[in-house]
């Protein structure tokens, strides 16, 4: 008999229990959303944040890519005089490999 009561106080709990269970879910998603708008609070605001660095990010690299070519002024600007350097820095090579088969020629 102990058996019986135990069952039906369990299956008088159950509901009690499911009913506190969402009472406070709904109080947490009321304190999650505050602005009653469905979605909570802070994903809100971090998606606003997120939003908002990208449109950052986009607007810094149209000012630094103002051709829109894909790739950023400086970066363009760098990048020929690194080349113009090499090929001076080549001729130059060549120019003192000529005069030094010069000098080993005529020394010979």
């Amino acid at each position: 008999m102990a058996f019986k009561g135990f069952l039906q106080k369990a299956k008088e709990a159950v509901p009690l229990a499911a009913e506190e269970a969402e009472k406070r879910v709904q109080e947490v998603r009321e304190r999650l959303d505050q602005d009653k708008d469905g979605k909570p609070d802070v994903v809100e605001k971090a998606l606003e944040e997120a939003k908002k660095a990208l449109e950052e990010a986009k607007a810094r690299l149209a000012e630094l890519d103002q051709d829109q070519d894909g790739i950023p002024h400086r970066l363009k600007a760098l990048s020929e005089s690194a080349k113009k350097a090499a090929e001076t820095a080549k001729a130059k090579a060549e120019e003192a490999a000529r005069l030094l088969r010069e000098r080993l020629g005529k020394d010979a």
